[in-house]
């Protein structure tokens, strides 16, 4: 499973700038690690077939989706774009300062698309925290679009809820502006369990006091 993870993380990369395949290299230890903790908690019921476990959820915006707990998600497209990647990653800011947190985002698009604009938001509860946008946005090689975000700090509204020892669920929300005229939404859900998010922070130099 995690050699198919990295054909799919590197397919329709060769087009992207340098600084975000140093990005999808660079954090590929990070994203390793993190799939194993998850797919070892999947793997301690056993080899007997579960039935799928969902939370269903409503956006910020009022859109519904369920969001699988115990098996990956399917694909979030609507036919005409498809999120191919989303992850976060530690980075380092500068010397001496503390490492922040990106995103990073591949979306296929099917072949003759011209993009406009893109934009990408966390709509999981109010308020809706915009991570990306380009109004100016194009694809390149293999009709594909991807970027990296800008760094955020830890404690920042968009990412704090790093911070905390639950598992958590967001919603990620990708808007595309097409040279037709049509504008295109896709949810991407991301289920991040709470040692995946220790994991992540021990990657960033914190340390969260326990619950008392």
């Amino acid at each position: 499973m995690i050699a198919a993870c990295r054909s799919r993380c590197g397919e329709g990369t060769s087009g992207m700038p340098s600084f975000l395949r140093k990005v999808m290299r660079t954090s590929f230890i990070l994203r390793t690690a993190a799939l194993c903790v998850t797919l070892g908690l999947l793997g301690q019921a056993g080899c007997v077939m579960a039935p799928t476990i969902s939370l269903s959820v409503t956006t910020a915006d009022g859109e519904k989706l369920d969001v699988p707990l115990n098996e990956a998600a399917g694909p979030a497209t609507d036919g005409t774009m498809t999120v191919k990647v989303l992850q976060m990653s530690p980075w380092d800011v500068a010397k001496d300062k503390p490492k922040e947190i990106t995103f990073s985002m591949i979306v296929e698009f099917v072949p003759g698309t011209v993009l406009k604009g893109m934009l990408v938001q966390d709509v999981t509860d109010t308020p809706i925290e915009k991570i990306f946008e380009d109004p100016n946005a194009k694809i390149v090689k293999n009709n594909v679009w991807g970027t990296v975000s800008k760094p955020f700090a830890p404690q920042d509204e968009h990412v704090n809820w790093i911070l905390t020892v639950e598992n958590s669920v967001r919603i990620f929300k990708f808007t595309a502006k097409l040279g037709d005229g049509t504008t295109h939404s896709v949810l991407k859900p991301m289920f991040v369990p709470s040692n995946v998010k220790e994991f992540m922070r021990t990657q960033l130099g914190l340390k969260v006091a326990p619950a008392s």
